[in-house]
């Protein structure tokens, strides 16, 4: 399985660090700036909000234990542990002396309401990876845990779906929408019906001839549709977006991402039609410069319309509009694994 580094990983600073308001400001062109709002994070992932505007972040723990994986919650500069004890694994272990690399753990998240978070359990093996429902902060024994999902193809890389990511849930409703992770060769858009706790298949991208894989966000888009972001190869432009009909299980429009090389995130611009798309723009070695993306789908389907965002971020991984406006994006940093990531606020983008 291609699991690409998917977003997710480390708070090594037990303490997360809220920026002085104004303080450590960037200006971009237009009008942009950008602000840390939370630093010392360690590969953090998926950030996400709740109803009453609780900004909510996925770890995977500092250091090399297992079970330290986390979701954090920040509010009004201050942050508290939501869920904790979540098992972790390292995405790629280091063999003939190298070091392990890409700690992983709850690789994604969804409020589906204000009392309930869905959470990726994504520190598992292939195919026992499943969703943690809470009701209430608490330690990760204390989830409702979904089923895992087995291998769905005969490839013999297919082991089962895998760090669960991109979760999303349409307002008005229960289901939330996960992006599964598993073999290169059977790329899945998941469903789970929080009621029974229950996750299953629901579109699959090979099936429809379909060949970008490494589904990694999901996003509701207008009545029984989602929007599916894949990023395909590592450091290939061949990133793809692709509507689907959650009824029939079909695609309806697909839209390729000229320059982006791996996107990972992406959110709806508040009072508008197009998305913002972060690009993680990854290599296995080291962090690089990453790109923010104004994205417009042109109504006939093809090269989605293209424009940079001056922001100046290293490695983001995903993003979710806040309720002031404000488009917040979590970054590796300068380094992963070395507790160098944190969650910047762009202001100024419309």
């Amino acid at each position: 399985m291609r699991c690409v580094p998917t977003t997710v990983l480390i708070l090594i600073a037990l303490t997360l660090l809220p920026s002085c308001g104004g303080e450590g400001e960037a200006s971009g062109e237009g009008g942009v700036t950008q602000e840390a709002v939370l630093d010392g994070l360690n590969n953090p992932a998926c950030v996400t909000f709740s109803p009453g505007g609780k900004l909510t972040v996925c770890t995977a723990g500092p250091g090399k234990e297992n079970g330290n994986g986390r979701v954090v919650v920040w509010s009004d500069g201050k942050t508290e542990d939501y869920v904790t004890g979540m098992a972790t694994e390292y995405w790629k272990p280091g063999k003939d002396g190298e070091p392990d690399r890409f700690k992983l753990g709850p690789v994604g998240a969804v409020w589906v309401n204000d009392s309930l978070l869905a959470v990726s359990n994504g520190g598992l093996k292939d195919s026992k990876d499943n969703v943690l429902l809470f009701n209430g902060p608490g330690a990760a024994s204390t989830g409702k845990a979904s089923n895992g999902l087995d291998p769905t193809s005969e490839d013999s890389k297919d082991l089962g779906e895998g760090n669960l990511v991109g979760f999303s849930t349409a307002p008005g409703s229960d289901t939330v929408y996960v992006c599964g992770q598993g073999a290169d060769a059977k790329s899945w858009l998941l469903q789970l019906d929080p009621s029974t706790a229950k996750l299953t298949t629901l579109a699959s991208a090979d099936d429809n001839g379909i060949a970008t894989n490494s589904p990694m966000m999901s996003l509701p888009w207008g009545d029984d549709a989602v929007l599916v972001l894949y990023s395909g190869a590592g450091g290939k432009d061949d990133g793809l977006l692709v509507k689907w009909n959650v009824k029939t299980a079909k695609p309806v429009q697909q839209w390729t991402l000229p320059g982006l090389f791996d996107p990972m995130g992406m959110d709806r611009i508040p009072g508008s039609d197009d998305l913002v798309v972060v690009d993680n723009n990854w290599d296995l070695k080291s962090v690089k410069s990453g790109r923010v993306a104004r994205v417009g789908l042109t109504a006939d389907g093809g090269a989605a319309e293209i424009s940079m965002i001056d922001a100046d971020l290293k490695g983001p991984v995903s993003c979710a509009f806040g309720p002031d406006g404000r488009l917040y994006v979590a970054t590796l940093g300068p380094a992963f694994d070395e507790g160098k990531g944190s969650v910047v606020a762009i202001s100024g983008i419309k």
